[in-house]
């Protein structure tokens, strides 16, 4: 089996009903496990930081500078500081050294301006998308991994899962929860914009008065117990929306896998009727999670604005009263010698870009609980631990020679539901054992417990007196095959369909494994033969055709021990003939297993074990269990006669 890219841990649980709502551990721990995903791009990850981290520094001064000159310098006609007139590369006699810049001074710096805002932005543009593009690249990748390892770890899990877990349910995780990973990685670095721009706002609101800054430590505290307040109702509506939308997955998916079954019965509009149904449910449980996103949105924007109008209303209120608003000494090195017009304007805009980075909080606060809901549940598929999966010492299976020994074996689908119990046979090296029984009688899980689908409750299972659980789960499934009573073919050619189990197969293994299937001839009649594309789900054949091709994958994988599954059940008798002695002439030196009911294919088997309510009832050749006068088989066969007798010609299969 592949080794996982990250071990199994807990997941962290965001429960909506927790006290702390804010409590940012179990958010920021869904963060942090997403950064090993990091580790395979993280030379990508240096030259992005090395370009974003100057730009994020450098932004705050120079927006301030770049106010400065347009507001103070080009339109009030103040001198320039030195600083900005060898940035602009203008003379210090004619731009600093003066009482207020003329007209002409003024055109020439507006040019200035223009020119260096223009070069300034071409530089950055490519710089810019450059940094889009390589965000977005780290991104999907990012989902790319993780999606790659929810699906291998569903693929390792035991049958039991899988007949538990909803197919729809895997699905909607793979596809939509794990979309949710690029978005919780810019959560740890998203915030530090706003985090600085709201830090770096109450020290430079400070300079000018300090009633400011209090007013946007009251917008804080305020959008704090807002979110603090809102939060479980938000983590309640999207956990609700994404369970929902699973759950219309899983009915999308198993109305199109039946659609036959619905065909057959005319239950179109009975199955239309539930779709409908579970869409209206999923639709009210986005529904419900949006309204309150919407909601904490537009509260966040009501709070938000009052401090900008308070500050434009208090600044307006102190120079009709003809108080002067300093701006102070600290800020002379770029101009701000007075509230002048361009310190002012700054100064709003920077209060706007405060209160706007604490609704940008609020609003990142309240996409993040989707986020991590989602994350939650695709890590909660990545933290599944498989049933059965390899002991710590297991090691490769060795070539098979001798026998496959059920010892005592139990086991049960459900804990306080046993299928078989205290099962024990030997099948030899070279031999056919036919699995006899009623249905129900646990003649399939046989197969299952061998392919090691499942672990046994009770007793072992060996080859070569070796346990199933010593041996590595890859190399003991590379020497067994299992033909599979469903039948389930994939939608590409057959030539791809037989050699699915061994894909380097060439064109004369797979030729070789349908003759002996009896499927060359079918083959061969079809418009591209073995180039025949065959549907979803092999749909497109007859079920004879499908068992025969079904029959030919597991031969070509020359596997020492084979499981066939109800193999002749659709076949016709001359064409069941054929491939049982095909099979039997192709199996010397191989231990096959032959589930099945039809007597000419149990009369090939050089044992049989006879299964009732999940024991072993009898065992032995044929011709033994024959001779038991009220013994099990022999009734069995009785029944099957005079079944056989009594019914009516049901034609064959193509």
């Amino acid at each position: 089996m592949q080794t996982r890219r990250t071990p199994p841990r807990e997941t962290p649980h965001l429960d909506e009903d927790q006290g702390l709502a804010l409590d940012l551990g179990p958010v920021w721990r869904l963060a942090v496990r997403t950064l090993p995903y990091l580790r395979p791009i993280l030379r990508e990850l240096r030259p992005l930081a090395f370009v974003a981290v100057p730009l994020l520094v450098l932004g705050v001064p120079g927006g301030m500078l770049g106010a400065d000159l347009v507001f103070n310098r080009m339109l009030n006609g103040e001198p320039l500081t030195p600083f900005a007139a060898s940035l602009l590369a203008l003379e210090p006699a004619r731009y600093v050294d003066v009482q207020a810049l003329g007209v002409s001074e003024r055109e020439t710096l507006r040019n200035r301006i223009v020119i260096a805002t223009t070069l300034l932005a071409l530089a950055l543009a490519p710089i810019g998308v450059w940094v889009a593009y390589r965000l977005l690249l780290i991104r999907q990748r990012i989902n790319q991994l993780l999606r790659v390892d929810m699906v291998e770890n569903v693929q390792a899990q035991s049958m039991r899962f899988h007949s538990g877990a909803p197919v729809g349910d895997s699905i909607y995780r793979a596809y939509q929860d794990s979309a949710m990973v690029t978005g919780l990685m810019g959560m740890l670095i998203r915030p530090i914009g706003p985090l600085f721009s709201i830090t770096t706002g109450i020290l430079i609101a400070f300079l000018f008065d300090w009633r400011l800054p209090v007013a946007l430590l009251l917008l804080y505290a305020s959008l704090y117990l807002l979110i603090q307040r809102m939060t479980p109702g938000l983590r309640h509506g999207f956990r609700t929306a994404r369970e929902r939308n699973s759950a219309l997955t899983s009915r999308i998916q198993e109305t199109l896998a039946a659609i036959k079954v619905v065909k057959a019965y005319g239950a179109e509009p009975r199955e239309q009727e539930r779709f409908e149904a579970a869409s209206r449910a999923a639709f009210a449980g986005a529904y419900e999670g949006r309204s309150r996103y919407a909601l904490v949105g537009i509260a966040s924007y009501v709070l938000s604005s009052l401090v900008p109008m308070g500050a434009a209303a208090y600044a307006a209120l102190l120079a009709r009263d003809g108080e002067p608003l300093a701006a102070g000494a600290a800020l002379a090195f770029l101009g701000f010698a007075a509230w002048n017009l361009g310190a002012y304007t700054d100064a709003m805009g920077r209060v706007r870009n405060w209160t706007g980075s604490a609704r940008r909080l609020a609003h990142m606060w309240s996409h993040a609980q989707d986020m991590a809901i989602g994350m939650e549940r695709a890590f909660g598929q990545v933290d599944q631990v498989a049933e059965v999966r390899d002991a710590e010492d297991a090691i490769p299976m060795p070539p098979f020679r001798e026998s496959v020994d059920f010892r005592d074996v139990g086991f049960g689908y459900q804990p306080e539901v046993r299928v078989l119990e205290g099962v024990t046979f030997t099948a030899r090296a070279g031999t056919i054992t036919a699995l006899v029984g009623p249905t129900g009688s646990g003649k399939s899980t046989v197969g299952n417990l061998l392919l090691r689908l499942f672990d046994p409750d009770a007793g072992r299972i060996e080859i070569d007196g070796r346990d199933l659980r010593a041996l590595q789960i890859e190399s003991l499934r590379s020497q067994v095959a299992i033909a599979l009573q469903e039948n389930l073919l994939f939608g590409t050619t057959i030539r791809e369909n037989i050699r699915f189990a061994v894909p380097t197969a060439d064109d004369a293994q797979v030729r070789a494994a349908a003759r002996i299937a009896c499927a060359d001839a079918f083959i061969e009649r079809l418009p591209l033969g073995y180039d025949t594309p065959l549907g979803e789900r092999g749909a497109r054949l007859s079920t004879g055709q499908r068992q025969r091709l079904s029959i030919a994958r597991a031969v070509i994988k020359d596997a020492p021990i084979l499981i066939l599954d109800e193999p002749t059940a659709a076949l016709d008798a001359e064409t069941e003939l054929r491939v049982m002695e095909n099979l039997a002439a192709w199996g010397a030196g191989r231990a096959i297993f032959l589930v099945t009911h039809r007597l000419s294919t149990i009369r090939r088997a050089d044992q049989i074990v006879y299964l009732r309510d999940g024991r072993v009832v009898e065992a032995g050749t044929p011709e033994q269990l024959m001779a038991l006068e009220d013994g099990a088989y022999r009734r069995f066969v009785d029944l099957e006669r005079g079944s056989m007798a009594r019914a009516p010609s049901m034609g064959t299969t193509r």
